[in-house]
């Protein structure tokens, strides 16, 4: 676990990016707020093509003086909900297609949705086994062309974690973990983990007195868990690192 944390090199807090746009963030500012967050040490970003706010997160990460110096936490589906079956070409496209939009040479950590329509196991599970050598790999081949570095899968389930995660490419799990929500603990403990929602959608912060103090129980909590490595928030300001600085 140490190696590939040493490896990755992300930051304990990840940029989430996902809120840029519907906060009526301008280009500018997403600038300013990418500039500021690396000067205090957060140099890893979360983002997604499915997120509204990515044409304008690219778009403003482009203008970055730190841009060449961001890791990636890129979320990808495969197969998607529309996609009939698993298929390495489609997948190995959208990797490419991050790749060109990001500007970049490698993803850092590739967050893999297995999703079916509707989200359900029976579907996704049966899905996993039926291409689970073509996916081991596609996903092998990925690393040694140099496109992604590692792969953290987004379960949606237990029954699928503890599936999903014997899978010889799969580095680590990336999925909720705060104070209400536990359900994926135990593999915080036992293999690589990148923490989503530290603070129940907001509802651990409200009626705070002393926001600051709050943000940091979160985050302490999170780190009690001995597997994780990072932690993905979403930051819409400058006045709202404040809360991250060291």
């Amino acid at each position: 676990m140490e190696g590939l944390k040493a490896n990755l090199g992300l930051s304990n807090i990840t940029l989430g990016t996902m809120r840029f746009f519907d906060k009526s963030l301008s280009s500018n500012e997403v600038t300013s707020l990418i500039e500021e967050a690396y000067s205090i040490g957060i140099n890893t970003h979360h983002s997604s093509s499915e997120y509204s706010s990515y044409s304008l997160y690219t778009a403003a990460l482009k203008k970055a003086s730190c841009a060449k110096n961001v890791k990636h936490i890129v979320k990808m589906s495969a197969p998607h909900f529309e996609d009939n079956i698993f298929s390495s070409k489609l997948f190995e496209n959208r990797v490419d297609n991050a790749l060109k939009v990001l500007n970049i040479e490698q993803i850092d950590v590739l967050q893999w949705l297995l999703r079916s329509k509707p989200i359900n196991d029976q579907d996704r599970l049966n899905t996993l086994f039926k291409f689970k050598d073509e996916i081991e790999d596609l996903l092998l081949k990925l690393k040694q062309k140099g496109k992604i570095k590692s792969v953290f899968s987004f379960p949606y389930s237990v029954p699928f974690a503890e599936k999903v995660e014997k899978l010889n490419e799969i580095d680590g799990i990336i999925s909720y973990l705060n104070k209400e929500e536990q359900d994926y603990s135990k593999f915080a403990t036992k293999k690589p983990f990148i923490a989503i929602r530290p603070f129940f959608a907001g509802a651990l912060l409200k009626d705070s007195k002393n926001i600051n103090e709050r943000i940091k129980s979160c985050l302490d909590f999170i780190q009690t868990n001995k597997t994780v490595i990072s932690t993905v928030v979403g930051i819409n300001s400058i006045q709202q690192l404040e809360a991250f600085k060291n």
